[in-house]
C-alpha cells in the first residue's frame, strides 16, 4: 500500500503541469493550460496536424483534438494523451511510430486504438516511448537500435512492451525521455533504466552498442528527473545535483562527436536544480531561484542557447531568460520555456518558421511567442481521427511522393526482370 501511494504521489506531480513546450525537427508544440494544443513549423510530413502538408511561422490551433493533458515531439511526428488517457498521434509514420494499421503519414491527429490508460508519451527518431498509469512501458515503430527495448530488433507498428535483461515487464516506471535512438525510464525508487543505441555512451555504460533490452544503471541512484538528447542523457537527484553521460554535443556534427563521456560525470558550477530539459545537441535547466541555465555539451551554432552568439560551450553558462521561467523544452536547434504568466519564450533555428514570429528570422535571444497577433486557425471542422486535404493542397508535394512511389516501382520490376534473364541465360549455359 505504501508502495502504491508513492507511485501515485509522483505520478501526479508529474501530471501536474498545466502548460508545455517540446521542439522536434523544425516544429514546435505547445500545449495550453485550457487543454488545447497549438503547432508551429515544418509540416512536409503532416506533423503540425492542419489537414495539410504546408509550414506555418505562425501557432496553429490543432482543432481535431479533445482535451489535452501532455504533448511531446518525435523528430517529425506529434502526440498527445487526452484526459481519459488516449494517445493521438499524427505526421510522419515510416516505421509505423503512429502506431496505426497503416503506414501512412496522416496531417491529423490519429487515436491509437486497443489501449488506453497512459499518462507519459515521448516521441524518439522514428519511434514512440509511452507509460501507462500501472507503471508499464509501451513502445512502437523503428527497433533497428533496439528503440523499443522489447529484446528484439523487429520494427512493429503495434505497441509492443519494454522488458528487462532478464526477460522480465519492466515495472515501477514513473517518468520516460526519448529524443533520438535510446530511452531512459525512472522508477519509483529512483533507480534509472535504459536501452537502444549506444554509440557514445549515451547509456550509461560502453558494454553495447545496441541494446535491445532495458537495464539498470548501477552508477545512479535517487534520481528524481531524466532527460535525453539525440546521443547524450542527463539526470536530476533529490539534491539538485546534475549527472550527465554520453556525446558532449558542443563538439557534434551531425551523427559524429570528436568527445563524449564513457562514465556517469556530476556536473560541477550549478546551483540547485530543479527541473532539466535536453534539446538534440544541448540542455537547459531550471535552478531553485526559477533562473534558467544552459550548460554541458551546449551546441550553440543557431542561437538555441540564446546568448546572442552562436558560441558552443561544455561548460555551464546562465543564460539570459525572462525572470520566472516556470517550464523548459528543447528541439533540434531550438529551445521554448513557458514564465510563470503563461508566456510562450522561444529561440534558436527558424528555417521553416519554427519559432513561431511570422517570419523565418533566426532568434539569438529569447522572443515571445503572440499567440493573439499570429494565432492561426486550421480550416474547416473534421471528426476527429479522419484524414482530410485543404482546399489548396501542396501539389508539389504530391508530385514528388508519386514520382517518387513510381521510381521505387519501376526499380523493383526491373530487378525482377534482370533476375528473371539472369536465370534463363544460366539454364541455356
Amino acid at each position: 500500500m505504501k508502495d502504491f501511494l508513492l507511485i501515485t504521489l509522483l505520478i501526479t506531480s508529474l501530471s501536474a503541469k498545466s502548460q508545455q513546450v517540446d521542439g522536434g525537427n523544425g516544429h514546435a508544440i505547445i500545449l495550453k493550460s485550457n487543454g488545447i494544443v497549438y503547432t508551429i513549423g515544418r509540416n512536409n510530413f503532416g506533423q503540425i496536424g492542419d489537414s495539410t502538408y504546408i509550414n506555418t511561422n505562425v501557432p496553429v490551433e490543432v482543432r481535431h483534438l479533445p482535451k489535452i493533458m501532455r504533448i511531446s515531439r518525435g523528430y517529425d511526428h506529434s502526440l498527445a494523451i487526452d484526459s481519459t488517457g488516449h494517445i493521438w498521434a499524427w505526421g510522419r509514420n515510416n516505421y509505423g511510430q503512429l502506431g496505426t494499421s497503416i503506414l501512412y503519414d496522416y496531417n491529423t491527429p490519429q487515436k491509437l486504438s486497443g489501449h488506453s490508460d497512459f499518462i507519459a508519451v515521448e516521441g524518439g527518431h522514428w519511434h514512440t516511448v509511452s507509460l501507462k498509469q500501472n507503471g508499464t512501458v509501451w513502445t512502437w515503430g523503428h527497433n533497428y537500435y533496439g528503440e523499443l527495448g522489447n529484446g528484439t530488433r523487429e520494427h512493429s507498428q503495434y505497441p509492443t512492451q519494454v522488458i528487462t535483461n532478464e526477460r522480465k515487464v519492466l515495472t515501477d516506471i514513473i517518468q520516460i525521455a526519448s529524443v533520438g535512438y535510446h530511452t531512459l525510464a525512472l522508477n519509483s525508487k529512483g533507480e534509472v533504466y535504459s536501452w537502444g543505441g549506444n554509440t557514445y555512451a549515451s547509456l550509461g555504460h560502453t558494454k553495447n552498442k545496441i541494446q535491445p533490452y532495458a537495464e539498470k544503471i548501477e552508477s545512479l541512484s535517487n534520481i528524481t528527473s531524466i532527460a535525453t538528447g539525440w546521443h547524450h542523457s542527463v539526470a536530476l537527484d533529490n539534491k539538485g545535483e546534475v549527472y550527465i553521460w554520453g556525446s558532449d554535443p558542443s563538439t557534434q556534427n551531425r551523427e559524429a562527436t570528436s568527445s563524449f563521456f564513457r562514465s556517469i560525470k556530476k556536473v560541477s558550477g550549478l546551483p540547485r536544480i530543479e527541473e532539466i530539459a535536453c534539446g538534440s545537441w544541448h540542455t537547459l535547466a531550471i535552478d531553485s531561484a526559477g533562473e534558467t541555465w544552459g550548460w554541458g555539451w551546449g551546441k550553440n551554432h543557431f542561437g538555441m542557447l540564446g546568448t546572442g552568439d552562436t558560441l558552443s560551450t561544455s561548460t555551464p553558462i546562465k543564460l539570459k531568460l525572462p525572470a520566472g521561467i516556470c517550464e523548459i523544452g528543447g528541439g533540434c536547434f531550438q529551445s521554448l520555456a513557458v514564465d510563470t504568466t503563461g508566456n510562450i519564450w522561444t529561440m534558436g533555428d527558424n528555417p521553416s518558421g519554427q519559432q513561431g514570429q511570422g517570419n523565418y528570422d533566426r532568434l539569438y535571444y529569447p522572443k515571445k511567442v503572440s499567440f493573439e497577433d499570429n494565432i492561426k486557425s486550421t480550416e474547416g471542422e473534421t471528426n476527429l481521427g479522419q484524414v482530410i486535404f485543404s482546399q489548396s493542397p501542396d501539389y508539389k508535394f504530391w508530385i514528388s511522393r508519386i514520382l517518387k512511389y513510381l521510381l521505387f516501382i519501376t526499380s523493383i520490376v526491373l530487378n525482377i526482370y534482370l533476375y528473371k534473364k539472369l536465370k534463363l541465360t544460366r539454364a541455356k549455359i
